[in-house]
């Protein structure tokens, strides 16, 4: 599978991909779940680039779902 972008193209294997998508789903969690593990807003700030807490966690879900849909 690759994951294209106009100007860029990434090859991205079956393991590599399920790596991924369980790299993405914890990051989720860190921004959804309370507790001393949850990201701070600056690092929300960063990662999310102008996305807020919410935002960047349903990007994430998104882009699991799209890669588990290929696998």
């Amino acid at each position: 599978m690759s994951v294209i972008d106009p100007a860029v193209s990434v090859p991205l294997r079956a393991s590599g991909a399920r790596r991924l998508v369980g790299l993405l789903d914890e990051a989720v969690q860190l921004l959804e779940q309370p507790g001393p593990l949850r990201l701070t807003e600056e690092q929300v700030a960063v990662l999310g680039q102008g996305a807020d807490r919410e935002e960047l966690a349903a990007r994430l879900r998104d882009l699991a779902a799209e890669l588990r849909a290929h696998l």
